[in-house]
């Protein structure tokens, strides 16, 4: 039930801005959240959907938004643990930037696979696929980086809380931290209210239902944000 009625409130009040008083949370909602212009970024993002494993894959509108939300904020160094069919990876990199590189992680080998096939000639930017256990993995991936720009955590909720304590000592101001599933079990909500939203280095955090997003930018107010991408 809770499922039903939850998006359909923040489908009836929680869009468009209303309410929010913040600057940069209303033109994140208006102009990036809920644009509705067309890219052509949008062109190869929909025919690699198509050819991704159904079972894996991304959700298209997922797709867009995260395009917009990297075209907006131009994160250059990225480490994405689950690939989302690799629909995550290449949304997130789809927009022109040179320097730009990401890392994606992925425990099985034949997603893995699966995902490297998908990215043949289909990636504007370098995506090195990683085929190993996160808890091995992303270590070493954020080492490399320093401090990545952005972070994607799409994993198991009961698997979300150790490994975000892998990423802490890598955050930075500039940080874009993007969890997906935060309400997929009450454990997934637990966990981002009391892990991401309560971190100390936590400014601004906008719940969007399927998708959690964290900023880590000093000046900004310390308040989440319930919205949602339809």
């Amino acid at each position: 039930m809770r499922r039903l009625i939850v998006p359909l409130y923040r489908r009836l009040f929680c869009r468009k801005g209303y309410g929010v008083h913040s600057p940069f949370v209303f033109d994140l909602i208006t102009n990036v959240l809920e644009e509705s212009r067309g890219y052509y970024a949008y062109t190869r993002l929909h025919a690699a959907h198509a050819l991704a494993d159904p079972h894996d894959r991304l959700p298209l509108r997922d797709a867009r938004w995260l395009f917009r939300l990297a075209n907006r904020f131009h994160p250059r160094h990225l480490v994405i643990v689950g690939t989302g069919g690799g629909l995550t990876p290449l949304s997130l990199t789809a927009y022109v930037s040179s320097g730009l590189h990401a890392i994606a992680l992925e425990e099985c080998p034949t997603t893995a696979d699966t995902v490297r096939t998908l990215f043949h000639n289909r990636t504007t930017s370098p995506i090195e696929v990683r085929c190993g256990t996160y808890e091995t993995e992303l270590p070493n991936a954020l080492t490399e980086y320093g401090h990545p720009d952005c972070i994607v955590l799409d994993v198991p909720p009961d698997r979300l809380a150790s490994l975000f304590h892998l990423c802490t000592d890598y955050l930075s101001d500039e940080t874009l931290l993007l969890i997906r599933g935060i309400h997929a079990t009450p454990l997934a909500r637990r966990t981002w209210q009391a892990l991401f939203c309560a971190h100390p280095s936590a400014t601004v955090c906008v719940d969007a239902y399927t998708w959690g997003i964290v900023f880590f930018r000093p000046g900004l107010p310390r308040q989440v944000f319930r919205h949602i991408v339809v």
